[in-house]
């Protein structure tokens, strides 16, 4: 890549006047450098503990539903009948539950703070995966009208509280976004290890930036700020050994970007977020994929195989990252897949049963929801908001149980309730799923 070229992608990324270097090299948000000392916000706070969310998504419909906890022992449930795919006991966190085998092969550490929600997007058409990320209309924008993908949703909300240097979210994988009615074009891996490339054998020169930019900040604070603004300067900036610290870490992670494979994917979505550069990035990890011809579901169970393998290998990277804490994955597809029998075929569109998995800090770990007839197949049933269980008449209805979990994850990534409720309309949040400080 052409290293004018390569220039003005950064400068895109990353904004004018740097100022999203200097967010990374101070440990400071965007906020401090674009809008200076006379902000109103409470310089004095202490940090909030808000999340990053990377969502797991696709326009085809992967089989995820079929084979994850909750899925085993229900009447008709045809589950993935390959050997490596048999059912495994395992346990989320205090909740003794099954799977198929590839589940059990994350580490316990994550399993204890996994939940599984068996929910309904109504939609059974690829071309309807636009409509489920904006909550079939019930996503709305910043004044609580139109409509709004719920990872632009999520990430214009959680800018000011992580500082990222961008509000809108970021797209690794195969599916494109939108944010504030704009179409956002996904990136890929390698590109962006093209763009961080360090030149000539530098790094980003982040503690030549760091000290540059904290003059800059004093300088404001000696002029128009008060004291207890150069303390909140002192007591959060990042110091010159962290800094530099950063700076090699970051080098060293984009260079070890060698393809765009889902690994790959995971790994720049973490860089992302260890630079602050957004709050929401959204990955491919395949898991079957469109799955009407797949006979004796030889591809779902190969897929998901590789993609529980793709996980464990991230998780055991993220378990000594700085960010293992700060990180929630879940995924969303545009609908789940039949469960019961397709003869010797694979599986149809499912508009009335998906599976969301959350996994996080704060997240109360179990599986929620249920399974009920729904016309030929199986569908998920209303929610319990108290308990989270699946029942008949629940105060969850189906029809609005996209609206429920949504709202929930929201919640548990660290969105204020005001937002959500202005934001997300329908639904209730699953009050058992958010787990107590």
């Amino acid at each position: 890549m052409k290293t004018n070229r390569r220039d003005a992608l950064k400068a895109a990324i990353l904004g004018t006047g740097m100022v999203g270097l200097k967010s990374i090299a101070t440990g400071l948000p965007t906020w401090a450098f674009t809008h200076g000392l006379t902000d109103t916000r409470v310089w004095a706070a202490e940090p909030a503990s808000p999340k990053f969310l990377l969502l797991i998504t696709s326009n085809l419909g992967d089989p995820f539903n079929a084979n994850v906890p909750g899925m085993y022992g229900g009447d008709g449930v045809v589950n993935n009948p390959q050997a490596t795919m048999t059912e495994t006991a395992m346990r989320l966190g205090a909740v003794d539950t099954s799977a198929a085998r590839p589940w059990a092969s994350l580490p316990q550490w994550v399993l204890d703070r996994t939940a599984f929600v068996h929910h309904r997007t109504y939609q059974n058409a690829h071309p309807q995966y636009q409509k489920v990320m904006g909550l079939v209309g019930s996503a709305k924008n910043d004044e609580g009208n139109g409509t709004e993908h719920i990872a632009s949703l999520i990430s214009s909300e959680m800018t000011p509280l992580l500082g990222t240097i961008q509000e809108e979210p970021v797209a690794l994988g195969r599916n494109s976004l939108s944010f504030r009615g704009a179409q956002l074009q996904s990136i890929q891996p390698s590109t962006l290890a093209e763009i961080f490339a360090a030149p000539e054998g530098r790094g980003l020169e982040l503690a030549e930036i760091r000290a540059g930019a904290i003059d800059e900040l004093y300088a404001l604070a000696k002029k128009d700020g008060s004291r207890s603004q150069v303390a909140w300067i002192d007591r959060y900036v990042t110091s010159r050994r962290q800094v530099e610290q950063l700076d090699s870490t970051l080098v060293e992670r984009f260079s070890a970007i060698e393809n765009n494979d889902p690994i790959n994917q995971l790994r720049a979505a973490l860089t992302l977020f260890m630079m602050r550069l957004t709050s929401v990035a959204t990955v491919h990890i395949p898991f079957g994929g469109d799955s009407h011809f797949d006979a004796d579901l030889i591809k779902e169970a190969d897929e998901t195989v590789a993609a529980l393998q793709t996980l464990k290998t991230f998780y055991d990277e993220l378990e000594n990252s700085p960010l293992r804490d700060q990180l929630v994955v879940a995924n969303l597809n545009v609908f789940g897949r039949t469960l019961k029998k397709k003869n010797t075929e694979g599986r149809d569109h499912n508009l009335n049963h998906h599976a969301m998995m959350i996994t996080g800090a704060g997240v109360g770990a179990g599986v929620y929801g249920g399974l009920e007839p729904s016309g030929n197949d199986i569908g998920a049933t209303d929610i319990d908001s108290a308990t989270g269980a699946g029942v008949a008449g629940g105060d969850i209805p189906k029809n609005e149980s996209l609206e429920a979990t949504s709202k929930t994850l929201a919640t548990i990534i660290g969105v204020p309730d005001e937002a959500i409720e202005r934001r997300i309309i329908g639904g209730k949040i699953i009050a058992p799923l958010i787990a107590s400080p």
